[in-house]
């Protein structure tokens, strides 16, 4: 992996990102899965707002290299292409002129169709990418779920079987990286509120809001954890995945279990909607409204109903399987000069 200040021996991938509580966190793990799809085809160059700490940290623990958004790299040498992953496009338009006029092609990743950019290609990999006539002129355009970027070990879960048991024994709970508190506690509550014994396995995201805390509360009969290491395995492990709906409801899908899904936002509530209106998952609207004792009787409904849950998964697995980061890294390599 290239090291901070080593000398570029193969063409530069420049990448324009953002993360932070507010903007979520997907667009930094997208960038840095494609870094290490393409690393051995050209030497990735993060792009920082230089306030963009959360970023910074995210990407050099990948050991890739961050650099501020200063226009002096264009003085240095133009890179072989940009890719922009980010839902903060201020100045980004006159940036990707720029390109353009240095023959560099740029491009850009975006969700349901937002902050379209003038770039050379775009990716949509959401459920629901705009209609054709929204793209800009002479865009090359990529949409769909094939073009949803995942780490590529859920592309290795969904060619696993999936075991659909009778009853529930285990939930698997991803609510993204930021704040979640108030939603994490609703679905404990409703879980409890259900009173059966299970597993319960919480991811604790990248800010701190008090896990620990939360995790200490007497949960009983649930047996309610945080892990860090390998969620992958554990929400394929798990009879039903609770998620919000971002990147953490497209992984459950690949991996085929059944999948409830909440939504912080309208934007968010586009996307679950899309998904339920083909089956690939039970909508729980609004996380902000959502009550114990609705959720609690969502699972007692879906709790002996094997044949749902089992259509839930094979529709999540139809629709997603886990080799968007495949099929965009060869999208970016075709375009790198």
């Amino acid at each position: 992996m290239p090291e901070t200040g080593a000398k570029s021996l193969t063409p530069t991938l420049w990448i324009h990102t953002a993360a932070g509580p507010k903007t979520g966190f997907g667009h930094v793990r997208r960038t840095c899965i494609l870094a290490r799809a393409l690393q051995n085809r050209c030497t990735p160059l993060f792009l920082l707002n230089p306030d963009d700490s959360w970023s910074r940290k995210m990407i050099e623990d990948e050991h890739f290299t961050c650099s501020p958004r200063a226009d002096e790299l264009w003085t240095d040498a133009a890179p072989a292409a940009i890719l922009i992953d980010t839902r903060d496009t201020s100045g980004l338009e006159s940036f990707i002129a720029r390109a353009k006029d240095l023959a560099v092609p740029v491009i850009s990743i975006h969700d349901l169709g937002l902050a379209l950019l003038p770039s050379d290609i775009i990716i949509d990999g959401s459920v629901a990418p705009p209609p054709r006539d929204r793209f800009p002129q002479g865009t090359r355009y990529y949409c769909g779920p094939d073009y949803m970027v995942l780490d590529p070990l859920y592309g290795l879960l969904h060619q696993r079987p999936k075991e659909i048991r009778n009853g529930i024994r285990s939930v698997f709970i991803n609510l993204g990286g930021g704040d979640s508190a108030r939603y994490y506690e609703t679905v404990l509550l409703g879980l409890k509120l259900w009173n059966r014994r299970i597993d319960v396995t919480g991811t604790s995201g990248f800010v701190q809001w008090g896990q620990e805390s939360l995790e200490a509360r007497d949960w009983r009969p649930i047996n309610f954890r945080w892990e860090s290491e390998n969620p992958q395995e554990h929400l394929f492990e798990a009879d039903i995945a609770i998620t919000a709906g971002g990147i953490a409801g497209y992984e459950a899908l690949c991996a085929g279990t059944p999948l409830l899904t909440l939504s912080y936002d309208s934007l968010q509530q586009i996307t679950i909607a899309g998904l339920s209106a083909v089956g690939a998952c039970i909508d729980l609207s609004f996380g902000d409204a959502l009550q114990p004792e609705s959720l609690a009787s969502v699972l007692s409904d879906l709790e002996h109903d094997t044949p749902r849950r089992r259509n839930l998964s094979t529709s999540g697995r139809l629709l997603v399987d886990g080799r968007g980061a495949e099929r965009v890294s060869s999208i970016i390599r075709g375009a790198i000069l």
